[in-house]
C-alpha cells in the first residue's frame, strides 16, 4: 500500500471523530449515507400526510386496524419480492422496486385530483408497505456492500444519513404544508426517490464495476431461464419464510421485530388518540373564534374560507394534525441524529450488539411508566420522542448489524420478510390489543401502558437469546448462516 493510500483524507479524519474510519473508506460512506438520506427524506415528506389523512378521516382506531390489511398484502408481496431477488442482480432489483413506488406516488396524486373516496385509507396502507420495504431493501444493499467487520464500524455513519434525511424531510414537510395541499407533497417525494435510483447505480458501479454487474445479471437471467425450462426438474425456490424456520437465529430476530413493533405501535395509538382529540378541540375552538370575529378559517398561509363549513373544518383539522406530527418527527429525528453520531458507534464498540439491542427496551420501560403515571399529551409526546429517537438510531442500526455475517438469500429474502412482514404482524397484534382495549376492557392510556410494560419483559428475554446466537455465528459455529463466499468486502473509496 502506498503512503497516499495509507493516509486518511481530511474528510476521513473528520469522520473518525464519530467512528473508526480507515483510509479510502470515506467516499463510499458518504455515498451510502447520502443514498439513505434521500430515501428517508422522501418518506418523511409523506409521513405527515399519512397521519393527517387517516386521523382526520378514520381516527386513531382506523389507523390501528388498517395495519391488518398491510400484513395480508405483505405476505404476498414479500414472496413476489423474493422472486425478483432470484431474477435480478442487486442494482436492477433496487431500480425496479423503487420505480414501482415512484409510479404509485404519481397515481395517488392523480386520484386525489378527481376526488376518489376513501383515498386516505388506501394511502395509509400503501405508505405502511412502502416504508418497510424500501428501507429493508436499502439495508440489504448495505449488508452486501460491507463485510461484518467494516459494517460494525461504518453502519453508524451510514445510518446517520437516514437520521438526517428523516430530520430534513420532517423540517421540509412542516414548511411545505403552509403552501401545498397534502397530496401535492407526493410529487416532491417522487422526485427525491428518483434521485435514489441514480445514486444506487453510482454506488454499485463503484463497488463492483459496471462489467461485473452486467455479468452477474446475465448469470442470474440464465439461471432463471433454466428453472423455467419444463424439461428440467424444478428446484424449490426460497421465498424467505422457510429460512426463518430453518435458522433459529432468524426466528429470534423475527420475534424481536414483532415484539418491538407491538410495543411501538400500541404507543403510537396512545399518542395518536391524544393528538386526534387535540386536533378536534383546536379546530372547534378556532372555528368558533373565527365565526365570532367574522373572519375566515386559516392556517399558516392557507385560507380555508367559511369557518362554519364542515369541509373547511375538516381540512383545518388535517393541517393541525399534520403540523403537530411534522414538528414531532422533526424533534424525534433531531435527537436521533445526535444519538446516531455520538452514541451508536461507542455503544457497539464497547458494549457490542448486546448493549445496542438492550438500549431500546430499557428506554421503552421508562416511556410507558411515564405515560402510566402522567397520561397527558405533553408527557406522551416527551416519552415517545425519546423512544422513537432511540429506535431510529441505536436500535435500527444494531438490528442491521445482525445480518452482516449472513448469506445473500438471508440478506435480501429473509431480511425483507422480517423487516416488512413481521414488522406489520407486530402492528396487527397491536390492532387486536387496541380493539380489545377500546371495545371490551376500556383500557385508556394507563391500561395500554401497562400492557406494553408486560410485553417489554418478554422482549428483553428474546434479546438475550439473539445475543447468544450472534456470538456463535461470529465464532464460526453456524456456517450454514454465514455464506462467507457471498459477503462482499468493504471497498476502499
Amino acid at each position: 500500500m502506498t503512503d497516499g493510500a495509507s493516509r486518511k483524507s481530511l474528510f476521513e479524519r473528520f469522520l473518525s471523530l464519530f467512528t473508526d474510519v480507515r483510509p479510502g473508506e470515506g467516499m463510499l460512506v458518504l455515498l451510502m449515507a447520502f443514498d439513505v438520506f434521500l430515501l428517508l427524506t422522501s418518506y418523511y415528506l409523506i409521513k405527515p400526510v399519512r397521519e393527517a389523512l387517516i386521523l382526520a378521516e378514520g381516527g386513531a382506531e382506523a389507523k390501528s386496524y388498517l395495519v391488518a390489511a398491510m400484513a395480508v398484502l405483505l405476505f404476498f408481496l414479500v414472496g413476489a419480492y423474493a422472486k425478483l431477488v432470484s431474477r435480478y442482480e442487486r442494482t436492477r432489483l433496487i431500480t425496479v422496486v423503487t420505480a414501482f413506488f415512484i409510479a404509485c406516488l404519481i397515481v395517488f396524486w392523480a386520484l386525489s385530483r378527481v376526488g376518489v373516496p376513501y383515498l386516505g385509507y388506501a394511502f395509509f396502507i400503501w405508505v405502511g408497505i412502502f416504508s418497510v420495504m424500501v428501507v429493508a431493501q436499502f439495508w440489504s444493499f448495505a449488508n452486501d456492500v460491507y463485510n461484518n467487520e467494516a459494517g460494525k464500524r461504518l453502519f453508524p455513519l451510514v445510518a446517520f444519513g437516514g437520521s438526517f434525511g428523516a430530520f430534513a424531510g420532517a423540517w421540509i414537510a412542516e414548511r411545505l404544508l403552509d403552501y401545498f395541499s397534502v397530496f401535492e407533497m407526493l410529487l416532491w417525494a417522487a422526485a427525491v426517490l428518483a434521485a435514489c435510483i441514480g445514486l444506487t447505480i453510482v454506488i454499485s458501479r463503484r463497488v463492483w464495476g459496471k462489467a461485473a454487474l452486467q455479468a452477474r445479471q446475465r448469470e442470474m437471467t440464465a439461471k432463471h431461464a433454466a428453472k423455467a425450462d419444463k424439461d428440467k426438474p424444478a428446484e424449490k425456490e426460497s421465498l424467505g419464510f422457510d429460512l426463518l424456520l430453518k435458522h433459529r437465529y432468524l426466528g429470534y430476530i423475527a420475534l424481536l421485530t414483532l415484539l418491538l413493533n407491538l410495543v411501538n405501535t400500541t404507543g403510537e395509538y396512545i399518542l395518536g388518540k391524544l393528538v386526534e382529540n387535540y386536533g378536534a378541540e383546536r379546530t372547534e375552538q378556532v372555528a368558533a373564534e373565527a365565526t365570532q370575529a367574522g373572519v375566515t378559517l386559516s392556517f399558516g398561509n392557507r385560507d380555508f374560507g367559511d369557518p362554519a363549513n364542515a369541509d373547511n373544518q375538516r381540512e383545518y383539522q388535517r393541517s393541525v394534525i399534520g403540523s403537530f406530527y411534522a414538528n414531532f418527527f422533526l424533534w424525534v429525528n433531531l435527537l436521533g441524529m445526535f444519538m446516531q453520531l455520538f452514541i451508536v458507534s461507542r455503544l457497539v464498540k464497547y458494549g457490542g450488539v448486546r448493549a445496542g439491542l438492550l438500549w431500546l427496551p430499557i428506554v421503552a420501560l421508562g416511556t410507558y411508566a411515564v405515560i402510566f403515571f402522567l397520561p397527558a399529551i405533553r408527557f406522551a409526546r416527551l416519552g415517545k420522542t425519546f423512544e422513537n429517537a432511540s429506535d431510529y438510531s441505536i436500535n435500527k442500526t444494531t438490528m442491521q448489524m445482525l445480518f452482516l455475517p449472513t448469506s445473500r438469500d438471508i440478506k435480501y429474502k429473509a431480511k425483507q420478510v422480517i423487516d416488512s412482514f413481521f414488522h406489520r404482524i407486530g402492528d396487527v397484534f397491536s390492532a387486536v390489543i387496541v380493539f380489545l382495549g377500546t371495545s371490551v376492557f376500556v383500557f385508556g392510556a394507563r391500561g395500554f401502558a401497562v400492557f406494553n410494560l408486560a410485553v417489554i419483559g418478554i422482549w428483553l428475554l428474546v434479546v438475550l437469546q439473539i445475543v447468544r446466537e450472534h456470538k456463535a455465528i461470529e465464532a464460526g459455529k453456524r456456517p450454514e448462516i454465514t455464506g462467507a463466499d457471498e459477503s462482499a468486502p468493504a471497498v476502499a473509496g
